[in-house]
């Protein structure tokens, strides 16, 4: 009875394990719940730049229908000003694909929500970057740029009567004008940066080959192959013959003297 009763005891302790491993292996939470909690982010985070990399599985047959379905979604998406940053797909022997898009956070929804339904999202992952120090910098340089044009201006009025002085304010006030420019044009695609999100998608069909895909294309390239490795041991076997000879004909030397060397004095 103690050893039903100590086994029985085993037993239990041994399911309470498996179901706290069980547990400890929850499922990553979707793509959907991160960009919904990035609107609940406290103001001290509202200049952070988001970027998602999802990873789809599918037949591969429907990665072309993957690829074309991501597109039509980014252009769909107007008013989130969605913008199909890059674009890439193979359809040869291993078919896969690739895109990148920028949008706002509700059409990173609609593009997941349209490719979710056309494969399997097998991983995914998030990074943020926080862009409130180079965003807070670049609003100091524009005030100050603008403060400056705003006093070279009027001192351009001053100097109407003095052709010199108006030559070189109008030289200092046209290249604050190219600075201007040049650091708004920095801040809007900062902010621009932050408004939006970049959402990176890698379709590929390794998991759902055939079956008989991988012994195709082993008998496919077994001719390439093997002329491969033929012109492999040749490129080997040329290698190798200046070095036999070299290796004979020392061995031949110093069979010689080892021969010389062990052979008996003559006798007088």
């Amino acid at each position: 009875m103690k050893t039903r009763a100590l086994v029985l005891l085993i037993f239990v302790l041994l399911a309470g394990c498996s179901k706290k491993e069980s547990n400890s292996f929850a499922k990553p939470r979707p793509l959907e719940a991160v960009v919904l909690q990035e609107k609940s982010l406290p103001k001290s985070n509202r200049y952070m730049a988001y970027e998602h990399f999802i990873q789809i599985d599918s037949d591969e047959g429907d990665v072309v229908n993957i690829y074309e379905a991501g597109q039509s979604a980014c252009r769909e998406a107007v008013r989130e000003s969605c913008v199909i940053l890059e674009s890439k797909i193979s359809s040869g022997r291993n078919a896969s694909a690739s895109l990148k898009f920028r949008t706002k956070p509700e059409g990173i929804k609609s593009i997941l929500a349209a490719l979710s339904k056309q494969g399997e999202i097998t991983d995914q992952s998030t990074v943020a970057e926080d862009l409130a120090g180079p965003i807070e910098d670049a609003a100091k340089k524009l005030a100050m740029l603008r403060d400056y044009r705003t006093k070279l201006e009027a001192l351009r009025i001053r100097a109407a009567s003095d052709v010199d002085a108006l030559i070189k304010v109008n030289r200092e006030l046209s290249q604050v004008q190219s600075d201007l420019e040049e650091m708004t044009g920095n801040h809007v695609r900062l902010v621009e940066r932050v408004e939006t999100e970049v959402l990176n998608v890698s379709i590929s069909a390794y998991r759902n080959q055939s079956f008989w895909r991988p012994i195709r294309n082993a008998c496919s390239d077994f001719v390439s192959n093997l002329s491969q490795g033929a012109s492999t041991a040749i490129t080997g076997l040329a290698f190798f013959v200046p070095w036999a000879l070299l290796i004979s004909v020392f061995g031949w030397l110093g069979r010689k003297l080892w021969t010389r060397w062990k052979r008996p004095p003559a006798k007088t």
